[in-house]
């Protein structure tokens, strides 16, 4: 049973180094940990899920690839399944940026001891990097995936204090407002079109809020087009 990632979690193996042991929250089928062993990338995965259904998905993959030796299913919340120190990188990828924060919220001993963690929230992408910041994690890397009209960002990130920061960086990005690859651009790109677009919609708006709101996508969109240059 041989794995193919789709760009997501391809993107999301992709910052991974080899020889770790990972744990990946929320691995619904399991196959980020198979993909993991298969390509040599980790010699053993903790694959975790919240929920009965997923968690029994997540064990017949596992051993209809053959690989329970290597992949160890838990079901329990988040972080809270592992001790401090038992896995070298964490893996949260497909849920929200909220969830995100307070699964590292919830479990600040076990975050702490990972080199880093390897994040890929599916909204409130500001948000989290605000709560990073505040929690004292340091963003180390970003990247783009694309899947047809989809654009995920995946960033990894380490207990370690932050740089000072600035809108950008909780807007766009520290490490994508610096990259240029055609992903990243293309991403840049998307995002100015799609913050045009409600511009132009809300122009006829006069009430409060929703001047208020405008603004706050003026200047958003100021951000992105810096980046751009």
């Amino acid at each position: 049973m041989k794995i193919n990632l789709n760009n997501r979690l391809l993107a999301v193996a992709n910052m991974i180094p080899k020889g770790h042991v990972v744990a990946d929250i929320g691995t619904d089928h399991a196959y980020l940990p198979i993909y993991l062993i298969q390509e040599g990338i980790s010699p053993r995965v903790i694959a975790t899920e919240i929920k009965q259904g997923p968690y029994k998905r997540a064990l017949i993959t596992v051993r209809k690839a053959g690989l329970k030796d290597f992949i160890e299913v838990r079901l329990g919340s988040g972080l809270k399944v592992l001790e401090a120190g038992e896995a070298g990188i964490a893996v949260l990828a497909g849920m929200g940026g909220e969830t995100i924060s307070s699964i590292i919220r919830e479990a600040r001993p076990v975050a702490d001891s990972m080199e880093f963690m390897v994040l890929q929230p599916m909204q409130n992408l500001p948000n989290l990097r605000k709560n990073l910041y505040d929690m004292g994690y340091k963003i180390i890397d970003e990247d783009v995936a694309i899947e047809g009209s989809k654009y995920y960002v995946v960033m990894a990130v380490c207990c370690q204090i932050p740089e000072p920061f600035d809108d950008i960086d909780i807007t766009v990005g520290p490490v994508i407002r610096r990259k240029k690859t055609p992903e990243v651009l293309a991403y840049i790109r998307r995002k100015i079109e799609v913050i045009e677009g409600l511009i132009e919609s809300m122009k006829t708006i006069n009430t409060a809020p929703g001047q208020k709101a405008l603004a706050k996508h003026e200047g958003e969109l100021e951000m992105w087009k810096e980046v751009l240059k």
